[in-house]
């Protein structure tokens, strides 16, 4: 038989060194784990989910035994568009978009009870319940008016129903609402008669205003008039007044030499023609007899 050389004994050495390195690090790898920022890791042992919600970094782990995975702790957004109906039997199609968020202390019980798919085994049914519910609470128009109160109700509603499942709610936006034709034309023919009836209020609150002052106006003017009038009896009887208590003063103050000299102020120089008595009345020229009495016999 021919001689096999055999292989020398560092080669051998050698091979098994390589395949030792391999397998630890194959093992080394299994190991460890990293747990990216903005998830926790949920630890499988042998298909079995550990009650723990590792942290963001490296975590470690029963080679071969045990396994990581990722749960995102994120903010989400479910988006559902659902045909409705309001409380007075309008029919709505709504657009609604919800923010949520898997609680970071709750991840492991999410993955066990749902694993990946929570989205569609509970977030999107139960908000197209609990949408069809808030709907049918309010009419049509107050949807519309009072969205903001909508939004609140269905927030609060979300929240009581995803809680204990380890899922926070965190915003609640109406996209749309699109409502039939028929509900359009409702409304349309509301704001048309709001408007006339608007309009023809402006008229009478325009025509009461000029009424009004037309009677201010009028009241003005008899206020006026009666004032003057007040104003003019009363300088009457000022006046009267007056000339009263100056004849009161000239009376009281009257003596024969200043009646005397009033007269005299006010003589013309001319002297009367008519005497009277007691009982007869003649005519005498008194400045014919000055005359005569001063030329002398």
């Amino acid at each position: 038989m021919p001689h096999v050389p055999r292989a020398p004994r560092a080669s051998r050495v050698l091979v098994v060194l390589l395949v030792s390195i391999i397998i630890a690090g194959v093992i080394a790898a299994n190991a460890v784990a990293i747990v990216p920022p903005g998830y926790r890791g949920v630890l499988l042992t042998w298909g079995k989910v550990e009650e723990v919600n590792l942290p963001e970094g490296i975590v470690f782990k029963t080679p071969f035994a045990q396994e990581v995975v990722m749960v995102s702790v994120m903010i989400q957004k479910a988006e559902v568009t659902e045909s409705t109906a309001s409380n007075d039997l309008q029919e709505i199609t709504t657009k609604l978009a919800v923010h949520y968020r898997i609680r970071m202390d709750s991840a492991w019980k999410v993955y066990q009870s749902m694993r990946q798919d929570y989205l569609h085994l509970l977030i999107e049914p139960v908000i197209m319940e609990e949408l069809k519910a808030t709907t049918a609470d309010w009419t049509a128009e107050h949807l519309i008016t009072e969205r903001p109160l909508v939004v609140e109700q269905l927030t609060n509603s979300l929240n009581k129903r995803l809680n204990p499942f380890g899922i926070d709610v965190l915003t609640v936006n109406i996209i749309d609402f699109n409502f039939s034709p028929a509900f359009w034309s409702a409304i349309e023919r509301k704001v048309v008669a709001q408007q006339d009836a608007l309009t023809e209020k402006n008229k009478m609150e325009i025509a009461r205003y000029q009424q009004l002052q037309a009677i201010i106006t009028a009241e003005g003017q008899y206020n006026v008039t009666v004032i003057r009038a007040n104003a003019e009896a009363m300088k009457k009887i000022l006046e009267a007044n007056g000339t009263a208590t100056a004849i009161q003063l000239i009376t009281e103050q009257m003596t024969p030499e200043y009646a005397l000299y009033l007269w005299i102020s006010q003589w013309d120089g001319k002297l009367p023609l008519v005497m009277a008595g007691n009982q007869t009345a003649f005519i005498l020229d008194i400045s014919k007899l000055m005359s005569t009495n001063s030329s002398g016999p």
